[in-house]
């Protein structure tokens, strides 16, 4: 077998979606093939963080149907698609295909339930924001709290609810910090609104729980690595 054929169906290969002899000879190729085996890798980790992930919840029917609807579509077309060949290679053709088809909608299907889930779940903690008294002055009827999910791989998802919390300047962006002692983790970068309510999503690794203390900064767009000192906000863990 060539890359070619094993590269789209090495996701089937994952899930257990192919036939023995078919499954034999991606193994095979896959034992004398560096790229097609890195690449394998790289999708038995996203297997495993699905296998990890939290319960799953049901997704709303009509997304189901959805995906459902497409790999129906999708095994017709192969079909037409695999009209001119004839016997053995037809009948490999097609389970290869419908195997692949398969493997795409598990996966969707799959991310699709630990988003509905994990958002169906309570968060670990909520951090109450306060702004710095430079910050608070110019402030009307603000308020701000982060709320923490546990994600797989001890990652951690941060929920940002910020009412009327000032844009930042021009050339500039916040950024979310988890701070213990002098140590200083980024959770990412973002914007606000201003007026009104602002919710990010922002993601911050494993070693962050160890933090107790979370800033928001205001840095400058520029080539200046070291993080800012002008903070905006500032929470502890309670």
């Amino acid at each position: 077998m060539k890359c070619t054929d094993v590269s789209p169906n090495l996701a089937a290969f994952v899930v257990g979606g192919m036939e023995p002899e078919e499954a034999a000879e991606v193994q095979r190729h896959i034992a004398s093939c560096s790229s097609c085996r890195n690449e394998l890798e790289e999708l038995e980790k996203v297997n495993r963080a699905l296998q990890a992930a939290p319960p799953l919840e049901d997704p709303p029917s009509h997304l189901k149907e959805e995906i459902l609807s497409q790999v129906r579509a999708e095994e017709l077309s192969s079909s037409d698609e695999a009209a001119g060949p004839s016997g053995g290679y037809r009948s490999t053709y097609l389970r290869f295909v419908i195997a692949r088809v398969a493997a795409a909608a598990l996966v969707a299907m799959a991310a699709i339930g630990i988003v509905f889930g994990l958002r169906e779940e309570p968060p670990v903690a909520t951090i109450q924001l306060v702004p710095t008294p430079e910050e608070a002055a110019g402030l009307e009827e603000y308020w701000g709290v982060a709320e923490l999910h546990q994600l797989p791989l001890g990652n951690q998802q941060v929920e940002l609810k910020l009412n009327n919390f000032d844009e930042p300047e021009p050339n500039s962006y916040y950024e979310l910090w988890f701070v213990s002692g002098e140590k200083r983790i980024s959770a990412g970068s973002f914007t606000s609104v201003g007026k009104g309510e602002t919710r990010v999503l922002l993601t911050v690794a494993p070693e962050a729980r160890n933090c107790r203390t979370l800033l928001i900064t205001e840095e400058r767009a520029d080539n200046d690595p070291a993080p800012s000192e002008s903070v905006a906000l500032i929470g502890e863990m309670p």
